[in-house]
């Protein structure tokens, strides 16, 4: 439903039903999230997934597979794409607020490329779809997560093996708490990202619109509750284009 959200969210804004850029903040249970060109086999332990009962699911944007835990914060951002279609700034305005709120719980992390990593490794991850109609961009920020679990579930992505599919680029991870050496919870940076975000544009907080959940129920019909789509991705629903 979450993944569902984020696309129901741009496709309508694309739509022109809605205009204002829309900042959500999210988390999921136990999941492990491929990216839309990637095989399932390839990136997730589908055995370690059935025994710890973690859901497998596929998002629109490219990239990476991550894993998710209620202690996973999701930022997600989507806005009318500048004059020149993709405006390559919009990830490292992004990046830099996501930096300056861990750093204002004390992490000192530093970005490399469309991450952010501390002592070398990654507290965060992005990925990003752009199309005529919508920029949408989102990350994933490493909080409390187990990552015992996630290098468990996302195992045979260390592996170089060939594929036709995109393969993630495997990069040791930690988490915020282990950082800081004290436990932290998702609203201490979601208040955080929130304030950080609020002093570039102003925040109103609302609830998906009429359109919005109707998108959304349409997409999880007939996509994202599906296991064409989730484990063979298999196109169930007219793309954006």
């Amino acid at each position: 439903m979450n993944l569902a959200a984020e696309e129901a969210i741009a496709r309508t804004l694309a739509s022109g039903v809605q205009i204002q850029p829309t900042m959500r903040l999210w988390t999921n249970p136990k999941s492990a999230i491929v990216g839309r060109f990637q095989e399932v086999a390839a990136e997730v332990d589908l055995d370690a997934c059935k025994l710890n009962r973690v859901q497998i699911a596929r998002r629109f944007t490219g990239g990476g597979t991550v894993f998710h835990d209620e202690h996973t914060l999701n930022l997600t951002l989507v806005a009318k794409p500048n004059v020149s279609r993709l405006d390559l700034t919009f990830q490292d305005k992004n990046l830099q607020l996501v930096e300056g709120a861990l750093k204002d719980l004390g992490v000192n992390g530093t970005i490399e490329g469309n991450s952010i990593l501390f002592n070398n490794r990654k507290v965060c991850g992005t990925a990003a779809a752009v199309s005529s109609g919508f920029v949408l961009w989102h990350c994933s920020i490493l909080v409390d997560t187990d990552t015992h679990l996630l290098e468990l579930v996302l195992a045979p992505s260390k592996l170089r093996n060939k594929s036709r599919y995109v393969r993630s680029r495997w990069q040791e991870v930690t988490n915020v708490a282990t950082a800081l050496g004290r436990r932290v919870n998702v609203e201490e940076l979601a208040s955080r990202l929130d304030r950080n975000f609020a002093a570039t544009a102003k925040l109103e907080a609302s609830e998906l619109s009429v359109e919005e959940r109707r998108c959304l129920e349409e997409l999880y019909a007939a996509k994202y509750s599906l296991r064409d789509w989730n484990i063979s991705g298999s196109r169930g629903f007219p793309q954006h284009s």
